[in-house]
């Protein structure tokens, strides 16, 4: 198991340092991320959904997801009066979210098996209704960085909205396979087939995009908000685990990947809001990339202690 977590370190690691070794530039990431969000995650979704069995009762856990990336947005927004409002905005967008579909998919696949994919996908469709676009919208509002978007008319404020969530590929693909689910519809072999290798490639390819985003920023205050992030982060993380494990009507292998999943790391949605937001795309990727391997090796020590068969 140290072996598994340590090889996507590596990747990380290694991303990171060809981007110092000049073989790719500050900017390549973009290619990994149009990969990983159009490509090896949708495929990795449907293969989990194409694998394992779908029992009804895990429609818990995506209301579950629902509660666990929303609560805190507003919580931070509370705990961060009196902090400049860009600063705010850092804190409510990378406090909240759980990286689930991008990172915490292909570790726990890694730690206990393809079939440990499916529950964290559903976990991540309740959390992704509020990650991929509601995080953006509520946090620009209640600081009022919302610009002419409040002056808008309702129907393109709706539509700028809805077009936030379904420009998403990896979005759109959990809604088609949560239709799936409630249709019963089974997706034939020969795209299973197909679809095989592209979702093998998820692990690697997220882990490297984290590598390239890597960057240490210059400012010290922006170091510290970063230190309060870790802060917002870990104690919600241990509320959402306690609460997964003691209240989610599963059984422990599956609780287990819940509190794994409790761990995740900074989305990609928030360093990409961050970014729109206060223009601190440093700040944004570093923070992702630090929670990243804090969330590896919390994710390792947890499947280790755990009480899992």
């Amino acid at each position: 198991m140290i072996f598994q977590s340590g090889s996507l370190l590596l990747v990380i690691i290694g991303a990171y340092l060809l981007k110092h070794l000049h073989i790719f530039g500050d900017h390549d990431y973009h290619v990994l991320q149009g990969l990983v969000f159009n490509l090896t995650l949708p495929c990795a979704i449907m293969l989990s959904f194409a694998t394992n069995k779908h029992d009804m009762k895990m429609l818990w856990i995506v209301l579950f997801g629902f509660f666990a990336c929303a609560i805190p947005l507003f919580i931070v927004y509370v705990g961060s009066r009196g902090d400049e409002r860009n600063y705010r905005a850092f804190q409510m967008l990378n406090a909240s979210g759980l990286n689930l579909g991008a990172f915490c998919l292909p570790v726990v696949q890694t730690f206990m098996g393809p079939s440990a994919g499916l529950p964290i996908i559903m976990l991540d469709i309740g959390n992704a209704t509020v990650a991929t676009a509601g995080s953006l919208t509520i946090t620009r509002t209640l600081l009022h960085m919302d610009g002419n978007f409040r002056s808008l008319p309702l129907v393109l404020r709706v539509r700028g909205i809805l077009h936030d969530f379904f420009s998403s590929i990896s979005f759109d693909m959990y809604m088609l396979m949560l239709i799936f689910v409630f249709a019963h519809v089974t997706i034939p072999q020969p795209i299973i087939t197909l679809i095989t290798p592209f979702a093998n490639a998820n692990a690697f390819c997220t882990m490297a995009m984290i590598g390239l985003m890597m960057e240490v920023p210059d400012s010290r205050k922006d170091r510290m908000e970063l230190l309060k992030v870790i802060c917002w982060r870990l104690v919600f993380a241990c509320v959402i685990a306690v609460a997964a494990w003691f209240l989610l009507p599963f059984d422990e292998r599956i609780r287990e990947i819940m509190v794994l999943g409790s761990f995740a790391p900074i989305t990609i949605f928030s360093t990409k809001f961050t970014d729109s937001l206060t223009g601190n795309a440093k700040l944004a990727g570093f923070s992702m990339t630090v929670t990243a391997v804090l969330s590896l090796i919390l994710m390792t020590a947890l499947h280790a202690a755990l009480p899992v068969a």
